[in-house]
């Protein structure tokens, strides 16, 4: 089987850690395979080819050092990258995982941008995003040369947006965008068009455009990132309750 692009394989002995992490990968855009222990890790790794393994440290049967050796020695699946999660974070721990090859290393519990940071660096570029982007749907006041219309957003991040229209602008096209992330004062922005999906036989790609936002301030790059981290985790909580600012389990 060929490595299926955008994909991750997520290892941990813990059921919650699985439905409620893998949900998050997944939200970040990722294709995302589960395992419960290492020996199931090693198997779904040489069956799905992920693009990125992601391994808990302490887990049965095989734990994740031992599992990082296996892979690292396959023939198969020798040259995934690997993320290590652990609650310990010691520098002793680091550097083990570090020289057996994994290129990432993250302490419980998640920290979301850390999470996604490695996430991008493993990639490489490849299939990956710059910032942090979440599927929703959110009213936007869009003005191009005089005419103005509200259109609803289906995605966002702190680089652009995506707005659902049948009669999109022309690629190239200067906009000036207004949306509220918060309580506080409307965005305001300015951006351009970079991409137009026409509506056709079916309905994916949807049809709209792409808005890349000209330059955004530091502390509106802020107020969006802390917005989509509510919109990718508010509801990823153990028995209802609550979780740390941009951290999960």
């Amino acid at each position: 089987m060929k490595k299926k692009n955008n994909s991750i394989l997520l290892a941990d002995d813990s059921k919650t850690f699985l439905m409620y992490v893998g949900l998050l990968i997944k939200r970040l855009g990722y294709h995302t395979y589960l395992a419960k222990d290492g020996v199931e890790a090693i198997k779904l790794a040489k069956e799905k080819k992920p693009s990125i393994i992601v391994l808990d440290y302490l887990m049965p049967r095989i734990d994740g050092s031992s599992c990082l050796s296996i892979i690292r020695n396959d023939a198969e699946i020798g040259n995934t990258p690997v993320i290590v999660l652990t609650s310990s974070g010691s520098e002793s721990t680091r550097e083990e995982f570090l020289r057996l090859g994994c290129c990432g290393f993250l302490k419980k519990p998640i920290n979301i941008t850390e999470l996604h940071g490695a996430i991008r660096k493993c990639m490489k570029g490849n299939n990956s995003r710059l910032n942090i982007r979440a599927s929703l749907l959110m009213k936007a006041l869009i003005e191009c040369e005089d005419e103005k219309r509200e259109l609803f957003s289906s995605n966002l991040s702190a680089d652009g947006m995506f707005l659902r229209t049948t009669a999109p602008f022309g690629v190239g096209k200067e906009l000036d965008i207004v949306f509220n992330v918060d309580q506080e004062d409307p965005v305001e922005l300015k951006g351009k068009v970079i991409y137009i999906n026409e509506l056709s036989h079916e309905i994916e790609p949807e049809p709209g455009m792409g808005i890349k936002f000209n330059e955004v301030p530091e502390d509106v790059k802020q107020r969006i990132n802390y917005f989509l981290m509510k919109q990718l985790s508010g509801d990823l909580t153990e028995e209802g309750g609550d979780i740390e600012e941009n951290q999960l389990f």
